[in-house]
């Protein structure tokens, strides 16, 4: 990747602010994610339709807009699909208050939601792994957290390891499912070779 995640956190702030001001960047990163790790050959129409809407957008996004947020996708998915494992969680740079990083990981959880909600849509809980639901719960839970009072070393330690564990999820989260479709494919063409052959 050219950029990392923390460089393009702030250019496309600034781009929401006349767009939709409403929206943190990491939310719509974390729409990005969950929705890729459930189908990272979305096409590119359908990931801004699923943002633009989640941002209230009538008219969809700028072509500035367009080109960061494509970009990110791209690098969503290279992530999710290659061996490196590098997915990176868009949040503000670590010059930048804890306070503030703690709230931009909680709605980024929260996007992750929306967006794995969309890609999952007709999916019951009780056809996904034990270990993707945990995962899920867990995002769901970081989604909730409160802002800490204190910013010192051990409230840097403990953001770092909860970040971590967001980074995990999402990436376990896109085996689990990629390991479902491949079990649902190889059923589907193993139950095509045992129908009968009629003559």
């Amino acid at each position: 990747m050219t950029n990392t995640e923390s460089d393009l956190f702030e250019p496309l702030a600034t781009l929401l602010l006349s767009e939709a001001p409403l929206m943190n960047p990491a939310e719509l990163h974390g729409v990005i994610c969950g929705l890729l790790s459930s189908d990272t050959k979305a096409a590119t129409a359908h990931i801004l339709g699923v943002l633009a809407s989640h941002a209230a957008l009538r008219d969809g996004w700028s072509a500035e807009a367009e080109k960061m947020l494509v970009a990110l996708s791209e690098d969503v998915g290279h992530a999710f699909q290659g061996e490196a494992l590098d997915l990176t969680i868009l949040l503000p740079g670590d010059d930048q208050p804890l306070s503030e990083r703690v709230v931009s990981l909680a709605v980024w959880c929260e996007g992750f939601m929306v967006g794995f909600g969309t890609g999952t849509a007709g999916l019951k809980d009780v056809d996904l792994p034990h270990s993707l639901q945990e995962a899920i719960a867990d995002l769901a839970a970081i989604s909730q957290v409160e802002t800490p009072d204190d910013e010192d070393s051990e409230g840097e330690k403990l953001f770092e390891q909860v970040l971590e564990h967001c980074r995990v999820s999402a990436l376990l989260v896109f085996t689990e499912l990629a390991l479902m479709r491949r079990r649902k494919a190889g059923k589907a063409g193993s139950d095509e070779s045992n129908e009968p052959v009629r003559h």
